[in-house]
């Protein structure tokens, strides 16, 4: 069985509207989810990412947290308006964009410490956020 095959028994189920936005509305509440939680922990106790207690490194973590916590919440400001093709053209490419910049620089920085789960989670929510914002007019309105 070829990996385009595969692919297409995925994706092709996928591709119909009704179908299209339950994906959208996973893919959003996953971000809220993963983004927001890895936000708040980074804000509220950001020495747990940086055991060590490198000043740097806390600044780092709390910066990103704040990042993590403004692109879970894009996901409230867009709720309402999840059928308009413009606004999740917006929405999905800031999270694509987002999403895929954080894959590439996880991918960079991986240790032994912090292990390939962030390249993992970002770059499947990258690939999602591209798809859906591909096919957006699949049940997109106006």
């Amino acid at each position: 069985m070829s990996a385009s095959y595969t692919l297409n028994i995925i994706i092709r189920p996928l591709s119909r509207g009704k179908n299209m936005r339950k994906l959208l509305i996973a893919v959003l509440i996953a971000n809220a989810l993963f983004e927001g939680l890895v936000g708040a922990l980074l804000v509220i106790s950001p020495v747990s990412a940086v055991p060590d207690g490198n000043a740097a490194g806390i600044a780092f973590a709390v910066n990103y947290g704040f990042a993590a916590l403004t692109i879970a919440s894009i996901v409230f400001w867009a709720w309402r308006e999840k059928d308009n093709l413009q606004t999740m053209g917006v929405v999905l490419g800031i999270l694509s964009t987002f999403h895929s910049g954080l894959t590439i620089a996880t991918a960079m920085t991986i240790s032994a410490e912090s292990g390939a789960a962030p390249t993992i989670v970002h770059g499947i929510m990258a690939v999602l956020c591209w798809f859906l914002f591909f096919n957006r007019k699949k049940w997109c309105t106006g």
